[in-house]
């Protein structure tokens, strides 16, 4: 099977992406998605799930750090039991990819994966601030990819789209880079990027200037970038109950505007039930956004990530949102 990881900052716009992939090729070619999310409560993975992807969720925890072994055992059941084509791997946001690169170069997958494609989506309008913040992380990402879709450039000024390109190209001279609004990608385009990267060999090395590796009795790899550790927390909970959608709205605003919830929110996500519709609510790249959804849910779901999160008064404000309960 061919294994394409899907990496990138938390808001970039993975889900999308794949959703995109999943319409374009989903109907040729049988595909699973391995969805890993940063926190409690898993929101992309009923996303996917709902427009008829098959769907694998791993739990809380980051499948490059505390779930190596239930990653490896995933894939192995996928390869085992589905046998698809093609499986894409959502790693968290907060994911290394040169960890993830460890894993699955592993010996065990040797005559299971025939190809492996990194592609890295990344945000236009909010890499070169993401960038002089967490420099060592982002090389990293770059560095490491085949593929860059440099996505929500039609939130940004061409000449801004262009100068984000030419860092990423500083970092990475030999990658493509492709510009992308909504996850959208020229597909003619994309399966000749992917066409270019070279065959996996299976035999991942690091360069010098990548972290150590302990191996332990369990057959574990522990990679040190302290330098990485962007220090994130999440925040999740499930709702049996309604929503109020001016009451929600109220919120994301708040969590996009103000400090009173935590240091610093910069991810916020989730599926509600309002009246007799569903919404998905977004908080990324300092913007917010709402969709109505179709699809069969059981429940409303948030997830919040950032720094210092106040998770109590956090509870207390999404109660405040539920039907029967705001004002």
């Amino acid at each position: 099977m061919i294994a394409d990881i899907v990496f990138g900052f938390l808001g970039s716009g993975k889900t999308t992406f794949i959703a995109n992939v999943l319409r374009e090729w989903g109907q040729d070619e049988k595909i699973v998605v391995l969805v890993n999310e940063f926190g409690e409560v898993g929101i992309d993975g009923d996303l996917l799930s709902s427009q008829g992807a098959e769907t694998v969720e791993m739990p809380a925890g980051c499948i490059c750090c505390t779930l190596q072994v239930d990653f490896r055992r995933q894939m192995l059941e996928i390869s085992e039991t589905i046998n698809p084509q093609r499986v894409i791997i959502e790693p968290t946001g907060v994911a290394q990819i040169t960890q993830i690169m460890y894993i699955i170069n592993a010996e065990l997958f040797k005559d299971r994966i025939e190809d492996i494609h990194n592609i890295l989506v990344t945000d236009a309008t909010n890499f070169i601030n993401f960038y002089k913040r967490n420099r060592h992380f982002v090389e990293s990402q770059v560095a490491n990819a085949n593929v860059v879709l440099l996505n929500k450039c039609d939130r940004v000024k061409k000449i801004q789209a262009e100068v984000t390109k030419e860092a990423i190209l500083a970092i990475n001279p030999k990658v493509p880079v492709l510009i992308t609004e909504f996850g959208a990608v020229e597909w003619d385009e994309y399966k000749s990027a992917l066409s270019a990267v070279p065959h996996a060999s299976l035999d991942y090395e690091a360069e010098p200037s990548s972290p150590t590796e302990e191996i332990e009795e369990e057959g574990l790899i522990h990679v040190h970038e302290d330098e990485d550790e962007l220090g994130y927390e999440s925040w999740g909970c499930i709702y049996e109950l309604s929503f109020e959608r001016q009451e929600l709205e109220k919120l994301f605003q708040e969590m996009l505007n103000s400090s009173l919830l935590g240091e610093e929110i910069v991810r916020a996500k989730g599926i509600f039930k309002v009246d007799n519709q569903w919404l998905v609510g977004q908080l990324a790249s300092g913007e917010v956004s709402w969709q109505e959804i179709k699809g069969s849910y059981q429940q409303s779901k948030i997830s919040i990530v950032g720094r210092n999160l106040k998770k109590e008064l956090i509870g207390t404000a999404v109660n405040r949102c539920l039907a029967g309960i705001s004002g």
